[in-house]
């Protein structure tokens, strides 16, 4: 797995593991971030991600999720009549192999979890947990 690939992978396993913290039987939350993530994908936040001050990386990271949409490795959701990414959505050999070079610094359990909680995930935590997350690595 390339550097920047493995870099972008790592931010959206992070905001995989905070998901998976959250309590959704709280009452009231309606915040968007939680909302995005239940229905449309992992937000896409390469600003937050890369810090506000350095556009350099956060194009790099922009740039990353394009070249990983091509070799069908994420899915970018696409504000409508725009190229402008609102949320990814990885590929299980995606999560797969950035686990895999990751190893006991990423919760399997909770990234699993998160993902089965979602509207687009629940597959994508079924072959996870199936084949055990902890598999692949990644020549692309």
């Amino acid at each position: 797995m390339k550097r920047d690939h493995l870099q972008l992978a790592q931010w959206l396993v992070a905001e995989l593991e905070v998901f998976a913290e959250i309590d959704l039987e709280v009452p009231g939350i309606t915040d968007p971030w939680i909302t995005g993530m239940l229905r449309h994908g992992i937000p896409f936040t390469p600003s937050y991600w890369s810090g506000d001050e350095n556009p350099r990386q956060k194009m790099r990271l922009v740039r990353t999720a394009k070249k990983l949409e091509r070799i069908g490795l994420l899915k970018r959701v696409t504000e409508p009549n725009r190229d402008r990414t609102t949320h990814v959505i990885p590929s299980p050999e995606l999560i797969s192999a950035t686990i895999g070079r990751l190893g006991d610094e990423v919760n399997v359990d909770a990234v699993i979890a998160a993902l089965s909680r979602t509207d687009w995930g629940a597959g994508i935590a079924g072959q996870l947990a199936s084949v055990g997350a902890d598999v692949a690595s990644l020549d692309r």
